[in-house]
């Protein structure tokens, strides 16, 4: 039976005994953060996780780190938190997608939380983002930041926050916020520094026009060899009717001339994307050579029936290389464990970073139908490594819930890889990797996040920690950023 995208999804919250609430005061310091999720500012990466319910909404989940990743001390933060405006709501979508970024300059790392749901005044769905303060002591009071954009409906709302992202875009030296809205509003760049008593530095709009049905996801990161954020915005090109649709990712060079689209290319697919279908990306240098490269999973392309695929598009001097024709990975392809088959959604969720700390990006690929042992959507993360010329099958690695280290066992369901995260929390130079599960653990849906260390060898089992979870709503969210809608 195929999964539903309801259920290949992240739907978590820690238990109950873990949700102590931290909500502070921050206290300013001297300096901007030096990492852009340290909300404490001890100098170790904390862990956002998206998913589960308070009352009739969501909530999100945040772990603050210690020396070896992810530690004991949990927060829970949503509308009914002291200090967070607004108020729990059945439909604001609270948590739907997230970011982070000091946005004031105080030596703190601030938590972006977006609503796309949320109704102000008589406008339903207009939507907001929602920035928690970091202080040192955790993450504290919160300021929400509407699209400077008017509706066009008095009674409907472009729902502001369906992805954001954070980073210089302009190049000034201050922490910016980018976030899509539905087709009439399309992006819109806000620019730092942030106040919190709701001040911004201006904003700028990048466009309406972003193909059918707007832009559907957002990925900020460095392509070019500047000191500015680049920004690809994935949307979709309506050709000859709903059956012929392009996907595109429009590509805007981070700088002075930032709200300027710089260039458009066609994603290539296998007969036509299908409208919501689920395309997901990230940026990595994969081959070394100063330019970023955009990785985009196509886990959901319904012309192969999910078997699913991933296309790298490398980037050059200013941007995309239009010269250097796109890379096409399957489980097909030469070295990559497994095979391709239907269902499967190689290219679910893809994630970049160093993981054997060699200088090259690598890329984690989540395959969350795949069956293993006999269980039917066991799941499965592959590993392609980085190298000169750019990623390869040679050398790729496969990991799931039997493998050595790793908690838990696969069973049927559970969807190992439906979302993921590569990021040094351990502070040794190689990224670790962060998978989604949806476990089960004494006949209860439970859900399982593993951490599993890189090492001098890639990614290893050994030492892994677990994080478990239950699933008290199921909602289109991955670690860290939005499910493709």
């Amino acid at each position: 039976m195929r999964a539903s995208r309801t259920v290949l999804a992240t739907a978590t919250a820690l238990a109950a005994a873990l949700c102590t609430s931290l909500l502070v005061a921050p206290t300013a310091a001297a300096a901007p953060a030096k990492l852009a999720d340290d909300f404490n500012g001890d100098g170790y990466r904390d862990f956002v996780m998206l998913g589960g319910t308070h009352g009739k909404d969501g909530r999100v989940t945040v772990v603050y780190g210690t020396s070896t990743g992810p530690g004991t001390r949990v927060q829970t933060l949503h509308q009914n938190s002291p200090g967070i405006p607004g108020a729990v709501e059945e439909g604001d979508d609270w948590g739907w997608a997230a970011t982070s970024a000091d946005l004031d300059r105080d030596g703190y790392a601030d938590l972006v939380v977006a609503s796309p749901g949320e109704k102000i005044g008589e406008i339903q769905t207009r939507g907001g983002l929602t920035v928690v303060w970091g202080g040192s002591k955790g993450l504290g009071s919160g300021t929400v930041f509407h699209s400077p954009i008017a509706p066009e409906n008095a009674y409907s709302g472009d729902q502001f926050g369906l992805d954001v992202v954070a980073g210089d875009f302009d190049g000034d030296g201050d922490q910016d916020l980018v976030a899509i809205s539905s087709s009439r509003a399309g992006a819109v760049l806000l620019k730092g520094p942030f106040t919190r008593k709701g001040g911004k530095s201006g904003w700028q709009s990048l466009g309406k026009s972003y193909g059918y049905l707007s832009a559907s996801q957002l990925a900020a990161g460095r392509v070019t060899a500047d000191g500015a954020t680049d920004l690809y915005i994935l949307g979709s090109d309506l050709q000859g009717g709903d059956d012929d649709v392009d996907l595109r990712a429009y590509f805007h060079r981070g700088g002075a001339d930032f709200a300027r689209r710089a260039s458009e290319t066609r994603v290539p697919d296998d007969g036509g994307h299908q409208v919501g279908g689920g395309s997901i990306t990230a940026i990595g240098d994969f081959d070394k050579d100063g330019y970023g490269d955009l990785a985009i999973g196509r886990g959901y392309e319904q012309p192969d029936g999910g078997k699913g695929y991933v296309t790298v598009h490398y980037g050059g001097s200013s941007g995309p290389n239009t010269a250097r024709k796109p890379v096409k990975f399957t489980q097909n392809t030469a070295g990559v464990p497994g095979s391709s088959e239907k269902e499967d959604y190689f290219g679910a969720a893809v994630a970049a970073g160093d993981v054997n700390g060699d200088g090259y990006a690598d890329l984690a690929v989540g395959a969350p139908g795949e069956d293993l042992e006999g269980k039917r959507d066991g799941g499965m993360v592959t590993v392609l490594l980085g190298r000169k010329g750019g990623l390869s099958g040679t050398g790729a690695k496969a990991y799931h819930q039997n493998t050595s280290g790793v908690g838990g066992a696969v069973e049927k369901d559970d969807y190992f890889g439906q979302s993921l995260k590569l990021t040094d929390y351990t502070r040794d130079g190689r990224a670790d990797l962060v998978v989604d599960t949806n476990d089960q653990l004494d006949n209860t849906r439970w859900g399982l996040v593993h951490l599993l260390k890189g090492s001098k060898s890639g990614i290893t089992g050994t030492g892994s920690k677990s994080f478990t979870v239950k699933s008290l709503k199921l909602t289109y969210k991955t670690l860290g950023g939005p499910f493709p809608h």
